[in-house]
C-alpha cells in the first residue's frame, strides 16, 4: 500500500509543482502591470524584475498549487524513509 502512495505523491507533487510554474509564466505574460485596487489586482507578482499585479483568486491559486506540490513531495519523501527502514511491513 505505501509503494502506491509513494507513486502517487510523487506523481502529483511533480505535477502541482509544474502546474505552478506555468502558471506563474501565465500570469506574467497576460495580466497586468499596474497596480488596480478598484479591480481587486492588488497582489503583486515578481518575476525577475517583471512586476504584474493579481487578484486574490489568483493569488491563492498561484500559492495552493506551490504548496501542493511541496506537500506531495514532502509526502513521498516520508514514505521513502518509512518504507526503507521496514519493507516486509510496508512494501
Amino acid at each position: 500500500m505505501l509503494k502506491i502512495v509513494k507513486v502517487v505523491s510523487g506523481i502529483l507533487g511533480v505535477v502541482f509543482w509544474f502546474s505552478s510554474f506555468f502558471v506563474w509564466q501565465y500570469y506574467d505574460a497576460y495580466r497586468p502591470t499596474t497596480y488596480l485596487p478598484e479591480a481587486g489586482r492588488i497582489f503583486p507578482l515578481n518575476t525577475h524584475g517583471s512586476i504584474v499585479y493579481l487578484t486574490t483568486g489568483e493569488h491563492y491559486l498561484l500559492c495552493g498549487l506551490m504548496a501542493a506540490g511541496i506537500g506531495f513531495f514532502l509526502m513521498t519523501a516520508v514514505c521513502y524513509v518509512l518504507g526503507g527502514r521496514s519493507r516486509e511491513l510496508y512494501c
